[in-house]
């Protein structure tokens, strides 16, 4: 039976197992002393009768002891008879025999006395044993009130037997998952607060131009028409830099946000390299950089190529930002039983130890950064992007001597 998981059960029953084994033995021994006493009295009244009748008439002694210690039936009518004239029969009540009366109140009395301690022993016994119980379920609501307060401690008993302990422990679980889902409310909260500014604090230059070149343009009627053009122009930039700012702020936030489902499949690795070489070999021209590519075509991995194609353009693009004129920017990867391994890097200026350990930060940008409208979030994504796939990137760098980027995938999930 379930019932008795409960340790409280178990002990409530043994100890009233005990109590009424006690209490039965005491009986037991009780009637045993009545008994035996009872038979002494009838035994000493026997004899008072032998002596009194034997000293009157010795000749009848052998006949006297006969009825007392053997068949006394032939006789008994007869004696019957006699003392039925003085109301002395089997009938009579035991208040009027006065050799087992007193004997029998006393032991009245004893009895009374054991069975009232007895039955005081048990209330107690099971006041203190609801007390028990009554005083976890106490704390079961005291823990339920200080949760409604905001206190999401946890309940003392949650690993004792029984269906009280199993009751805190799921108790103690309910708590804890409230406690976790305050906190992520709060966080989402902070998240809001912090993106809301972060897009604010970055459109606020952007905006600030378009605003100016907007009232130029409307105000100022003197302007030629390759001044205005160019007010136009620097507009467009603007507002594309707008466009890009929200895109990636927005990539950001669902990263951030932990909304983002990675499709992982089994690809090319080399296809989402070149994917994303396709959009920087403009920039790469520009500035005369050579990107060169090796490793085995056949090699396969899980991984979501479009975000990963993502996370690997942040990284070239940052590399051709920092090469000089002319430079090199060599992407390999290769595998093992347990990962695959892809390393990017570049031969420009390099990055400070202090700085390393910052890089991968969010809108963190460097004194050596080239790029004046960069916001430091790239890095950012792509960190985000790779441990979220279950990967890991790493960086080394050595100013004066270049930068490398080591990416990689697991291959056991």
């Amino acid at each position: 039976m379930k019932i008795f998981r409960n340790a409280e059960v178990k002990m409530s029953l043994g100890i009233l197992i005990i109590l009424l084994l006690i209490f039965g033995a005491t009986c037991m021994y009780m009637i045993h002393s009545y008994t035996k006493s009872l038979n002494k009295i009838h035994i000493q009244q026997n004899i008072a009768v032998i002596g009194a009748v034997v000293r009157q008439y010795p000749e009848a002694e052998t006949e006297v002891i006969r009825n007392f210690t053997g068949d006394f039936q032939k006789d008994y009518q007869y004696g019957k008879s006699l003392v039925s004239k003085y109301n002395y029969d089997e009938n009579m009540s035991i208040d009027k025999n006065n050799s087992v009366i007193s004997y029998f109140r006393r032991t009245n009395i004893c009895f009374q006395l054991i069975f009232g301690s007895f039955a005081l022993i048990l209330i107690i016994f099971f006041l203190l044993s609801l007390n028990r119980i009554y005083y976890r379920i106490r704390k079961i609501s005291e823990g339920a009130e200080a949760v409604v307060e905001g206190d999401f401690q946890p309940i003392e008993g949650g690993r004792d037997e029984g269906d009280i302990g199993f009751l805190i422990s799921q108790f103690n679980l309910m708590t804890q998952r409230l406690s976790e889902n305050v906190q992520a409310l709060k966080n989402e909260k902070l998240f809001l607060k912090r993106l809301i500014t972060d897009i604010s604090h970055q459109l606020k230059t952007p905006l600030a131009s378009l605003i100016m070149f907007n009232d130029i343009l409307k105000n100022d009627l003197t302007i030629s028409e390759q001044e205005r053009n160019t007010f136009i122009n620097e507009s467009k930039d603007q507002l594309d830099r707008i466009d890009w700012l929200i895109k990636n702020l927005l990539k950001m936030a669902k990263l951030e946000g932990g909304v983002v489902e990675f499709q992982k499949k089994m690809a090319p690795i080399h296809n989402s390299i070149e994917k994303s070489l396709a959009g920087l070999k403009y920039f790469a021209d520009e500035k005369n950089i050579n990107i060169s590519v090796s490793g085995d075509r056949n090699i396969c991995v899980k991984h979501d190529v479009s975000w990963t194609v993502e996370a690997f353009s942040n990284i070239i693009k940052n590399c051709i930002e920092h090469s000089a004129n002319g430079g090199n920017i060599e992407i390999s990867w290769e595998e093992n039983n347990v990962f695959l391994e892809v390393t990017i890097s570049d031969k420009g200026m390099g990055i400070s130890s202090e700085e390393l350990p910052r890089i991968f930060d969010r809108f963190y940008k460097g004194p050596n950064s080239c790029n004046p409208t960069n916001i430091g979030i790239g890095l950012y994504i792509t960190k985000s992007v790779i441990e979220g796939q279950g990967g890991a990137v790493y960086v080394s760098s050595e100013p004066g001597k270049g930068t490398k980027f080591t990416i990689r995938f697991m291959k056991v999930e």
